[in-house]
C-alpha cells in the first residue's frame, strides 16, 4: 500500500512539473513574439552601388564626381544645422522631411558632425560632361543597364544589387526606439570593381572636342597601331545618359552609335583594289591614261568632275583617286580575287566589341553579281551596293599601318575586382592578310595622297601622315533635295613608324577632304601639342 502511494505521488509530481515547463515555454514565446513585433529594423537607402567603367589607364569614365548625402534622424535640435548645410532650393524638401517620424536622406554641401546625422560621400554616375556615351550607354530607372557597356556587363557592374544604407531600430509603427541603435552598411568599397576599356580618356576628350566643331552627324575612331586597341570612339550627335527620354524622338537619332553603322564607302576602297592587284602579281608600274572617264561596255564612269589625270601608275592613280585606273585593275584581277581581298579586310563581317555590342556586317556584292562588268567597275572604287562601317574601316587602315598584320579592333581591356586586381581580356590573334611589301606600297600611295593628292586638306603641321579620302554617292536625297553624300577620311601617322590610325565619317557631308580632313589634321596636331607624353609612355 505504501509503495503504491509513493508511485502515485511521483506520477502526479512529474505531470505537475511538465505542466509548469510547458506554461513557461508558451509564456516565453509570447514575450519574444511581442518583443519582435515591438522592435523592428528600418532600412534607409542612401545610394546604389554600381561598379565603375574605366579607361585603359584606370581613369574612371563614370562615377567621376561625388556628392554628400546625410542620413538624418528627425529632431528639432538638428534643424538649424541642416538648414545651413543644404542648398537653398532643397530647404522646402528638408522641412517636409523633418516633419515626418521616419529617418530620411538629403543631399548636403558639407560633412555634418552631430548626433542623429551620418554623412556619406556617394558617386554621381553621370556627371554634367560624360565622355564616350555611345560606348558607356545608360541605365533604366531601376538602375539596370539598357545600352552599351552598362548593358553588356550589367550583371558584373551591379555588384550583387548592393547599396549604401543605414538600419535603425523602430517599433511596429516605424517610430524610432528611444536609445535605439543605428548601423551603417557601407558597400562603397565595391565601387572599384568594374570594366576596363581600351579607351584613352585623353584621346576621347580631345576627339569629341574637335569633331564637334566640324561634324553634326558622323563618327570618329582612333586605334593604336599595331594592336588595333580602340583609344577613342565617338558618334555624333551625342546625348546625356542621365536624360535619355528627351532624345527618343529626335530626328537626328543621337542614340545610334554611328561608328557601328553601315554607310556607302567610296574611294577608300581603292586601297583594297590596289592590295588585290599587288598580291596577285600586277605591277605598281601598270600604266593607264585617264581621259576623265572610263567606258566599259555600255557604261561610262567619270572621274571626279570629269577631269583627265593623264598617264598614271598605281601611286598617282591612288593619290589623285582616279576611278578609271581602278576599273582597269579590277578587270585584270577579276571578281573572285577582288571580293576575296575585301573579305580579308573583314568587310561583310560582324566585329564584336563586347557581349551584345557589334558592328553591322554591311553589304558586299555577291561574286555572281560582280560577273557583270558594270557592277565590278562600281565595286572597284567603292560604289554600288557596297556598305561598310567605320569600325571595319579602322581594322583595314590599322592592318596597312601594321605591315599587313590584321588585328581585330578591340574595346575591352579586362575586368577589375574590388581590390583592383585585373583579369585581362583575351583578344584574337593577329593574322597576316597582305605581305609587308604590299602594305609598304599602300602606305607610300597614301602618303602621296596627303602630300600632293586629294587628301591634302588633312595634312597635319606637326608630323607627316598617310591617308585616303572618300566622297560616296548614295542615290538618296536629303531634306533640301540634294543627294546625300557620305564623306570619309582615313589614315595613320607618323608615316615611318605609325602610332595611331584615325577614321572620320561625316554623314551627309560635302566631301572627304572638306568635311573630314580638318578633323583628322587637328586631332593629330593637338596630340603633338597637348598630349606629347603618349609617345613616351
Amino acid at each position: 500500500m505504501y509503495k503504491r502511494i509513493i508511485i502515485l505521488f511521483s506520477i502526479l509530481m512529474f505531470c505537475f512539473c511538465g505542466s509548469i515547463l510547458m506554461l513557461d515555454n508558451i509564456s516565453t514565446q509570447d514575450v519574444l513574439h511581442d518583443a519582435a513585433a515591438y522592435q523592428r529594423s528600418y532600412k534607409l537607402k542612401i545610394s546604389s552601388v554600381r561598379g565603375t567603367i574605366y579607361d585603359f589607364r584606370f581613369i574612371p569614365l563614370v562615377n567621376r564626381t561625388k556628392k554628400l548625402i546625410a542620413a538624418v534622424v528627425p529632431g528639432t535640435r538638428i534643424s538649424d544645422v541642416l538648414s545651413k548645410s543644404v542648398e537653398e532650393d532643397k530647404i522646402p524638401e528638408l522641412w517636409k522631411k523633418l516633419s515626418l517620424p521616419e529617418p530620411f536622406s538629403i543631399e548636403v554641401n558639407k560633412t555634418i558632425n552631430c548626433s542623429g546625422v551620418k554623412t556619406f560621400e556617394v558617386p554621381i554616375r553621370y556627371s554634367n560632361i560624360v565622355l564616350a556615351t555611345h560606348i558607356i550607354g545608360y541605365l533604366s530607372n531601376e538602375n539596370k543597364g539598357v545600352f552599351g557597356i552598362e548593358k553588356a556587363y550589367d550583371d558584373y557592374l551591379d555588384c550583387g544589387n548592393r547599396d549604401i544604407s543605414v538600419r535603425y531600430s523602430v517599433d511596429a509603427s516605424n517610430h524610432l526606439l528611444s536609445g535605439g541603435d543605428s548601423f551603417a552598411d557601407d558597400k562603397s568599397y565595391l565601387l572599384t570593381k568594374g570594366v576596363i576599356l581600351n579607351i584613352d580618356q585623353r584621346l576621347q576628350e580631345l576627339t569629341e572636342e574637335i569633331a564637334n566643331k566640324y561634324i553634326s552627324k558622323g563618327a570618329v575612331i582612333i586605334t593604336e597601331v599595331p594592336g588595333c586597341e580602340i583609344r577613342a570612339m565617338a558618334s555624333f550627335p551625342g546625348f546625356m545618359p542621365q536624360a535619355v527620354a528627351k532624345y527618343l524622338n529626335d530626328e537626328n537619332s543621337p542614340l545610334i552609335n554611328r561608328a557601328l553603322m553601315p554607310y556607302s564607302f567610296g574611294s577608300i576602297f581603292k586601297l583594297v583594289t590596289a592590295a588585290a592587284a599587288l598580291e596577285n602579281g600586277i605591277s605598281e608600274n601598270f600604266q593607264y591614261e585617264c581621259k576623265g572617264f572610263n567606258e566599259t561596255d555600255e557604261n561610262k564612269f567619270r572621274c571626279f568632275a570629269g577631269k583627265p589625270h593623264g598617264m598614271e601608275d598605281m601611286e598617282k592613280a591612288l593619290a589623285y583617286s582616279c576611278n578609271g585606273y581602278f576599273i582597269e585593275l579590277a578587270k585584270k584581277i577579276g571578281a573572285t580575287q577582288l571580293l576575296s581581298m575585301a573579305k580579308k579586310f573583314r568587310f561583310g563581317e560582324n566585329i564584336e566589341l563586347a557581349p551584345g555590342i557589334s558592328c553591322s556586317k554591311g553589304i558586299l556584292p555577291s561574286e555572281e553579281s560582280l560577273n557583270k562588268i558594270g557592277i565590278l567597275a562600281n565595286f572597284s572604287f567603292g560604289q554600288g551596293k557596297l556598305t561598310v562601317t567605320p569600325l571595319q574601316v579602322s581594322g583595314m587602315i590599322n592592318a596597312i599601318a601594321s605591315k599587313g598584320l590584321y588585328s581585330e579592333p578591340s574595346l575591352i581591356y579586362g575586368l577589375a575586382d574590388e581590390k583592383m586586381e585585373t583579369i585581362k581580356n583575351e583578344n584574337k590573334s593577329p593574322e597576316k592578310i597582305i605581305s609587308e611589301k604590299t602594305a609598304e606600297k599602300l602606305k607610300r600611295y597614301m602618303s602621296a595622297s596627303v602630300e600632293y593628292g586629294t587628301s591634302g586638306k588633312g595634312k597635319p603641321e606637326k608630323t607627316n601622315a598617310a591617308a585616303k579620302t572618300s566622297t560616296a554617292q548614295t542615290g538618296m536625297k536629303n531634306a533640301e533635295g540634294n543627294e546625300i553624300i557620305q564623306a570619309w577620311y582615313a589614315g595613320f601617322f607618323p608615316v615611318e613608324n605609325p602610332k595611331y590610325s584615325i577614321v572620320v565619317l561625316a554623314e551627309d557631308g560635302i566631301g572627304g577632304g572638306e568635311s573630314c580632313g580638318p578633323v583628322f589634321r587637328e586631332i593629330i596636331d593637338r596630340i603633338y601639342t597637348d598630349l606629347s607624353e603618349i609617345f613616351i609612355e
